[in-house]
């Protein structure tokens, strides 16, 4: 056993060097290249198909290097990239089928060209020392199964290592009793180290709450926004100040009432007054809060009663579409199965509602003051609107009409204003993991006062200009 525990720790030790070499190899693969070269190779061969800083037809080949986890992979992609997708490989296939089973011509390149070509739209046309082009809307990540077998391999051999020292770390105290441990007495050392530790923690504390409390979002743009800010901060002050107290009092508790000789523990088994008083006290405390969060819960997501501002938000992957109503104030019915790519929403254009419907890509237009009912769908998979500045949220699902409302009360400008950056602006974003591209459902969210909304409102054009519907085959 004691040889074992000599040898884990060696081990240990050996695959890090072996894994740090391989590394080491697999980052000289693509080193050099001459960057004036692959720019004439580049725009004599790739033009056609790739644009450096967006997706044309095919991916954006900025920061290439680093999306691929094997470069000599990589190197036999840009020569003929049908026999590494032929090969199985995940990333190509997932490359293949990502760009429509796009597949380039071979390209006569040397390996030496190939480093020439890669060296240049690696960096697109950045300066020396400046910083490289956005990498556009697609930037996908690499399956990194090597460096993964490597972790577990590490936790494994880590978990062995503490197992056997733990065992024999126990093994040594349950001998030793009250006897000096290698000229120290625990049972004397750890009820001082306690008070010490649970000091430095709360130190720690509060250095990471100075540190971090700036950082946090600033105070909520709308209605049920505040409500539930101010439920968070009473759930903080009453659960904080429940667990500040009893970490207190458990590690007094381990100092006070350290083990000495000849010092016997009084045996104390039950009373019912104390049980009577730690379980009625939390359970009226949790009873308010819950009572709460449910009135401003249903407050956020109960259907209006009035005739609110409606505006829908169509996800899909990987990018958001709002539908407003026009001056009837309505939206059109909308119907699955009138899904094409003229008629995306799938409106349903018989629907004298849906005449006056505005679409729009860009940015989430909302008024300051009026009460907002987002209708939330989505095409394809589960998505997540999340407005994080008014505390919103709710699934986007594929066959649901969900739902989610609040008021807006600080517009665009006062936020500006109040955050003292001129560049601020409110944010929808998807807050469920959709897909490789999930990074570029964020949108811009304005909210304009009554005045600025309807000037915005007059420069929309209706996205109905005649259409009819496809004719719909009955579902069985």
């Amino acid at each position: 056993m004691k040889k074992v525990q000599k040898a884990l720790p060696r081990l240990l030790f050996l695959l890090v060097l072996l894994f740090t070499f391989h590394v080491s190899r697999a980052a000289d693969v693509l080193d050099g290249g001459d960057i004036a070269k692959g720019k004439q190779l580049f725009a004599d061969n790739c033009t056609s198909c790739h644009k450096l800083g967006e997706v044309s037809i095919g991916p954006d080949l900025i920061g290439v290097k680093s999306r691929w986890a094997d470069h000599n992979k990589l190197i036999s992609w840009v020569k003929n990239s049908q026999t590494v997708v032929k090969s199985g490989d995940p990333y190509a296939t997932a490359l293949f089928e990502k760009f429509n089973k796009t597949i380039m011509t071979p390209m006569p390149f040397t390996d030496a060209q190939v480093k020439d070509v890669l060296a240049y739209v690696n960096v697109g046309d950045a300066p020396a020392g400046g910083t490289p082009k956005s990498t556009g809307a697609y930037v996908p990540v690499p399956e990194e199964h090597g460096f993964t077998t490597f972790l577990l391999i590490i936790v494994i051999i880590l978990l062995l290592v503490i197992i056997s020292q733990a065992s024999a770390v126990l093994k040594s105290v349950g001998k030793l009793h009250n006897q000096p441990f290698k000229g120290v007495n625990l049972q004397k050392l750890n009820p001082i180290l306690f008070p010490i530790f649970l000091i430095v923690w709360f130190v720690l504390l509060y250095i990471e709450t100075r540190h971090d409390l700036p950082k946090a979002l600033p105070e909520s743009a709308s209605d049920t926004g505040v409500q539930i800010d101010h439920l968070f901060f009473m759930t903080t002050i009453i659960t904080g100040f429940v667990f500040i107290v009893c970490q207190i009092a458990l590690f007094w508790f381990a100092w006070k009432y350290r083990g000495k000789e000849g010092k016997k523990a009084y045996f104390y088994p039950h009373n019912n007054t104390l049980e009577f008083i730690w379980t009625i006290i939390p359970a009226i405390a949790l009873a308010a809060m819950v009572t709460y969060g449910f009135k401003t819960w249903r407050k956020a997501t109960d259907n209006p009663d009035n005739h609110p501002f409606t505006v829908e938000l169509f996800a899909k992957q990987f990018d958001w579409t709002f539908r407003y109503p026009g001056p009837d104030g309505k939206l059109g019915r909308v119907d699955f199965r009138l899904m094409t790519d003229d008629n995306p929403l799938g409106i349903d254009w018989s629907d004298p509602a849906s005449h006056d419907d505005i679409i729009e890509n860009s940015t989430l237009h909302i008024p300051l003051g009026q009460e907002c009912y987002f209708k939330l769908r989505s095409r394809d998979v589960t998505h997540d609107a999340y407005f994080p500045h008014f505390r919103a949220q709710m699934y986007a699902q594929p066959g649901m009409d969900n739902h989610i409302r609040f008021t807006p009360i600080i517009s665009t400008d006062e936020m500006r204003v109040k955050v003292n950056n001129p560049n601020f602006n409110y944010e929808l974003a998807c807050n469920q993991l959709c897909g490789p591209s999930h990074f570029n459902m964020r949108r811009v969210v304005v909210v304009d006062t009554k005045d600025e909304y309807a000037k915005w409102l007059a420069t929309q054009k209706p996205a109905y200009t005649g259409q009819t519907n496809p004719k719909i085959t009955a579902m069985k």
